[in-house]
């Protein structure tokens, strides 16, 4: 299939959403699995003559009744012989609690890997991978990791937990400010996920074998007509939480454009105003400033 088709053609998914992230990196077909596979020996920069060989998805499967859910989750979890769990998460929208929610999932990982009674001896490493559309730390590099230290020696805890953050924004700024080292392997994940340019495919295609064959998988993907509709459910569902977020910070605005009104209405009656006067001034009507001097008379 010819990669870079003219977008009047068609138009490309992208990969930054999650319904299309976990159709890449999550289904249980094999070049999904060895996408994965190289992104996790990237990600952790394991060496070429270690590199993991296998995982084994705990949810490959797509509850389609999840797409139009703004609370659902679409995440990748994944077990990984002889190493752990992993669990990558694709967020686009900054709900301003990703430190606390990517704790609350990993928590919820290390609990699953046990029934109850079992020898806490069997569990195994827990590591989260946020990939996210926002900056959230205040660090000059996109890539964060976070494991448990001893507060006073800095000794680590026993390698049971970590966390990853992958700030694409902060990549792209990064990229074009080329300050991104040439021996990143993780970079050229994130240039793939974080694309929003059609005419850019074919070349970050050119880059690398394994992102040409992300970027062929897309290209599929992208020309399904039923994934065309899941998407953009998908896509609703997305878009219906940054309304309502645009929406409660107006609310704010208002409510606190509204208590400022009333507290000048409130001086002015302390300072004798006439009522018809303020009403005037205010906006509120007679009867308003009457039911506020009489709260104010209760004082």
């Amino acid at each position: 299939m010819k990669i870079g088709k003219s977008p009047n053609h068609f138009q490309w998914l992208r990969p930054k959403n999650d319904f299309i992230f976990k159709l890449l990196l999550g289904s249980e077909d094999k070049t999904s699995r060895e996408l994965l596979i190289y992104f996790l020996n990237d990600l952790f920069q394991v060496p070429k003559n270690q590199s993991l060989s296998n995982v084994h998805l705990q949810n490959p499967h797509l509850n389609k009744q999840h797409l139009s859910d703004k609370a659902s989750i679409l995440d990748i979890r994944a077990q990984i012989p002889g190493t752990g769990v992993i669990n990558i998460e694709m967020q686009v929208e900054n709900q301003y609690n990703m430190d606390k929610r990517t704790l609350f999932y990993c928590a919820k990982v290390i609990a699953d890997q046990l029934d109850e009674g079992e020898n806490y001896k069997k569990l195994r490493k827990t590591t989260t991978i946020n990939l996210l559309d926002f900056n959230y730390f205040n660090h000059p590099t996109y890539h964060s990791i976070y494991h448990l230290t001893e507060k006073k020696t800095g000794t680590s805890y026993p390698d049971i937990l970590q966390l990853h953050f992958i700030e694409m924004k902060r990549f792209k700024k990064l990229h074009r400010n080329g300050k991104i080292n040439p021996d990143d392997r993780l970079a050229k994940w994130i240039e793939f996920f974080a694309n929003e340019d059609d005419s850019q495919w074919k070349i970050i295609a050119s880059k690398d074998p394994i992102i040409k064959k992300a970027v062929d998988r897309l290209e599929i993907i992208s020309q399904n007509q039923e994934n065309r509709w899941d998407y953009e459910i998908r896509q609703k569902a997305l878009k219906d939480i940054t309304t309502m977020k645009e929406g409660a910070k107006e609310e704010g605005k208002a409510e606190g454009k509204a208590e400022g009104k009333i507290e000048v209405a409130l001086e002015m009656l302390r300072d004798g105003l006439d009522v018809d006067r303020i009403a005037k001034l205010t906006g509120f009507t007679k009867d308003e400033i009457l039911e506020l001097q009489k709260n104010l008379n209760k004082e």
